[in-house]
């Protein structure tokens, strides 16, 4: 192993990690404290092409109970089956991928994103009274079905469990403002990426905007950073740098 100055090349690449950090925290500091310049809202909704997947999943999965239900001339289990779809699909739609209520803040030092899950209220009681419900069916078929409706009366009680603490989340992110900047944006869609060779402090990324205020973005994002390149693309996966 390499060795300068009396230290290892771990040691040497721990002081660095060090320093980063600490160079990370102070100016995740002063982000957090800096005046806000500019703002705004919106719901970002989740890609219609996960909707639907989420939608031919629990097709299939409750499919496969109302199969066996049909095999069997089990109504019980037929009934599991429709249960087990729409939980499923209510489940991936609004605990996996909810639309995020989010709100940006630009800051002469970067940009602070707040994002909270949507969840309507209703959700919470319908879900939860699926999941309950649902193992009370998946149970009352045990004598008639035999073993498939273990499955479905386990994966129920599992889903009860899990809604019971079943809230909204709060995350909150930011970027630093580090060096010069390129940025990709997607035509007409809201969608902006920033990029700069600054690595490891959180000084590039991606964010939403109203995609009629995308000139009063840039105008404003000039105010505060150095625009190297401006460059408008077609899809997400053109947005990476």
């Amino acid at each position: 192993m390499n060795k300068a100055n009396g230290m290892t090349e771990l040691e040497i690449n721990e002081l660095r990690w060090q320093e980063e950090r600490e160079f990370r925290d102070i100016l995740d500091a002063k982000l957090f404290k800096a005046p806000v310049s500019y703002e705004w809202q919106l719901i970002v909704s989740a890609p219609a092409v996960v909707k639907i997947g989420f939608v031919v999943i629990s097709s299939i999965l409750g499919g496969l109970f109302i199969y066996g239900g049909f095999s069997r001339s089990s109504l019980g289990l037929i009934i599991t089956g429709v249960i087990f779809g729409v939980l499923f699909f209510l489940m991936a739609r609004y605990l996996f991928s909810p639309d995020k209520d989010t709100h940006y803040k630009l800051t002469p030092l970067g940009i602070i994103l707040t994002e909270k899950d949507t969840i309507p209220d209703v959700a919470y009681t319908i879900m939860r009274g699926f999941a309950w419900f649902s193992v009370v069916i998946c149970l009352a078929t045990v004598v008639y079905v035999g073993p498939l409706a273990f499955v479905g009366a386990g994966g129920m009680a599992l889903l009860a469990v899990k809604f019971t603490g079943f809230k909204a989340e709060t995350q909150t992110h930011h970027i630093n403002f580090i060096g010069s900047y390129k940025i990709k944006i997607i035509q007409n869609k809201g969608v902006l990426s920033l990029w700069t060779e600054s690595h490891g402090i959180h000084a590039s990324g991606r964010f939403y905007f109203e995609a009629a205020k995308e000139d009063e973005l840039i105008k404003e994002l000039s105010k505060h950073m150095k625009i190297k390149e401006i460059t408008h693309v077609k899809s997400m996966r053109e947005l990476d740098f």
